[in-house]
């Protein structure tokens, strides 16, 4: 996924908890507020500022819908803005409520629509912050009351409870919504196990095969050489197994080389092979030209298979080259050999071409590549010419 798990869940928990606490304040907002501001509209000292202050918050409302319900965080600003808004409408409308009805009245529903308020535009901060902003909302709006006129005990007691009610039922709502948003971590984290876990058992199969597929290749061509050594129908002596035997050995050694993680899988390949090689008593020489290419398995194989065996014929000296620049790719190798016994290539496009050259055989394997990667940035090292600069005087032949 392109996006963090804990990121996706969290925005997907917060449209949800926005959604919710935005259908209750438009409820509340046209269902509850608007019946008591116009059925007590004469109960106002000055009807004209609670009438501003539903407009204000109406606004602020519609702004909420617009920018709330994509599950993003709020622009920058907007939250101030508009709690500053709401505790000036909620106050100002407050200000014109006769002592008697504050807290009990519809005509005091300013009240209980600011918490809601500030449960939509704080609740993803937690109770604290938006117990906070109900604290000072109440504080202010008690102070008003007793500005205006002290209540008895029974309507103190009465308002006192209808405040208390409705406030700690929006810092509970609060607390629930940041305890689900605080859970997406634990959520992302436990997604996140099960998708190791899925390319765990995804790579293990595809190790499975591919093993396979290697015992099979190796069953068809280093199983019959074992098996005549051992029965002894092959005599080790005899040039021809010897040379089988080092030619399946190089093989069995780029198979192994292939599941390395390397910077440059052709060349790292290539010099596994020529390691059996030394170590068959052959001097190597390796020259390399051009940037890495990431070249798919088979290719590679194809261009490797004429160098291994023209590698494995080699007497005393042998020069490998591999060249990469323009739309080519080029490996080839002269051995002082003249074995011709060259394998076909098994990938469409590889071209081999041989020569010989009165005691040297050149063998070159190339093809074409039609999309190359981004060179790296690594500067190209001074390697000596791609290829060797005498000139076969003998007879030629291509395959």
């Amino acid at each position: 996924m392109g996006e963090d798990f804990r990121q996706l869940i969290t925005r997907h928990q917060l449209r949800g908890i926005r959604a919710g606490g935005l259908v209750i304040l438009v409820t509340l907002h046209i269902g509850s507020a608007l019946p008591g501001l116009l059925g007590g509209l004469g109960e106002y000292r000055h009807p004209w500022i609670p009438l501003a202050a539903y407009g204000l918050l109406t606004l602020i409302l519609g702004g909420s819908v617009v920018l709330g319900l994509d599950g993003r965080p709020w622009p920058r600003g907007w939250v101030p803005c508009a709690l500053a808004g709401t505790f000036v409408a909620s106050v100002a409308t407050t200000s014109q409520v006769p002592a008697d009805h504050y807290f009990v009245s519809s005509l005091h529903w300013s009240y209980s629509l600011a918490g809601w308020f500030t449960v939509v535009l704080l609740g993803h901060r937690g109770p604290l912050v938006s117990g906070a902003f109900l604290g000072a909302h109440l504080a202010v709006t008690a102070a008003l009351l007793l500005t205006v006129d002290v209540p008895s005990r029974s309507i103190g007691a009465s308002m006192a409870l209808s405040a208390l009610s409705a406030g700690c039922f929006q810092m509970t709502i609060a607390a629930g919504a940041k305890l689900l948003l605080d859970s997406s971590a634990a959520i992302g984290q436990a997604l996140r196990a099960q998708e190791r876990v899925r390319t765990r058992i995804a790579v293990a199969r595809q190790i499975q095969a591919d093993q396979r597929r290697r015992y099979a290749e190796l069953n068809a061509t280093v199983l019959p050489l074992l098996t005549g050594l051992a029965s002894g129908s092959l005599d080790p002596e005899d040039d021809e197994v010897r040379h089988a035997c080092a030619l399946e050995a190089a093989r069995l050694r780029r198979l192994f080389a292939e599941s390395d993680c390397t910077f440059d899988p052709l060349v790292h390949e290539m010099r596994a092979c020529i390691d059996v090689a030394e170590r068959n008593g052959t001097t190597v020489q390796l020259a390399v030209r051009g940037d890495p290419l990431e070249l798919p398995l088979p290719l590679r194989r194809a261009l490797l298979d004429p160098v291994i065996a023209a590698l494995a014929a080699a007497g005393q000296t042998a020069r490998v080259t591999v060249v990469r620049g323009g739309d080519q790719v080029r490996v080839g190798v002269v051995v002082d050999a003249l074995r011709d016994r060259l394998p076909e290539p098994k990938a469409n496009g590889i071209r081999v071409r041989t020569v010989h050259a009165e005691d040297r055989l050149l063998v070159e394997a190339a093809c074409r590549i039609t999309a190359r990667p981004e060179l790296s940035d690594r500067p190209e090292p001074p390697w000596p010419p791609a290829w060797p600069s005498w000139s076969p005087a003998g007879r030629r032949s291509r395959t």
